[in-house]
């Protein structure tokens, strides 16, 4: 039984939603708070994420959940190429070489903290796999993505959820997120690797 599907109802959050609701929050995270209740409207108008929500079916003033989706895609060309070459083997099998493969970034995703650690974090993420999955997404979507925040705790729930790191290593992460301009800054950054805040990780829809 999922307690999503049986006791909550989805929604588009909407300004209205927001108003008519107690104020979301997830307890330990005061950014992700303020995003969902002022900064995820601004996204949706400016159309670079759209924000949904769980509302308790009972009491549909309480939001039990809310997640934030946008495109993105897989830079495949840009890995390195033993990488490169296992990706392509992973996802295509070779019919097809593609320089990148489409997904959806998860952007935000957050659990009230008044349902926290019931396993909801992981029936939205069935959910969206589902989602992206049916015959009636408008858009080809291979790929589930993350930039999951450099926690262990955060981390430890994507891989549960069957998502893998693209890079082991951070600083590979690191290059690949931003390519140096040259040689020496290449070696520079090597030497002094920054500590990334966010990992990025990627779950074929297709591997389930």
């Amino acid at each position: 039984m999922s307690f999503l599907a049986d006791k909550c109802i989805f929604e588009v959050l909407t300004h209205d939603i927001l108003s008519e609701c107690n104020p979301f929050t997830c307890g330990d995270d005061a950014d992700m708070d303020e995003f969902f209740q002022k900064d995820a409207l601004t996204y949706a108008r400016r159309r670079i994420g759209k924000s949904y929500c769980f509302r308790l079916e009972e009491d549909a003033k309480q939001i039990v959940a809310c997640f934030t989706l946008s495109n993105d895609s897989i830079r495949i060309w840009d890995l390195g190429s033993s990488k490169k070459n296992a990706m392509w083997k992973e996802l295509t099998n070779r019919e097809k070489m593609l320089s990148r493969f489409p997904g959806v970034l998860i952007g935000r995703l957050a659990v009230s903290e008044a349902f926290a650690r019931h396993g909801i974090g992981s029936e939205i993420i069935d959910f969206i796999k589902l989602w992206f999955l049916s015959e009636e997404n408008k858009t080809g979507c291979r790929l589930a993505i993350v930039d999951a925040k450099n926690n262990p705790n955060v981390l430890k729930f994507y891989e549960k959820n069957g998502f893998k790191y693209l890079f082991n290593r951070e600083i590979d992460e690191d290059l690949y997120i931003k390519p140096p301009k040259n040689e020496e800054e290449r070696k520079v950054r090597i030497q002094n690797p920054r500590n990334l805040n966010t990992r990025l990780m990627y779950c074929d829809l297709l591997s389930d």
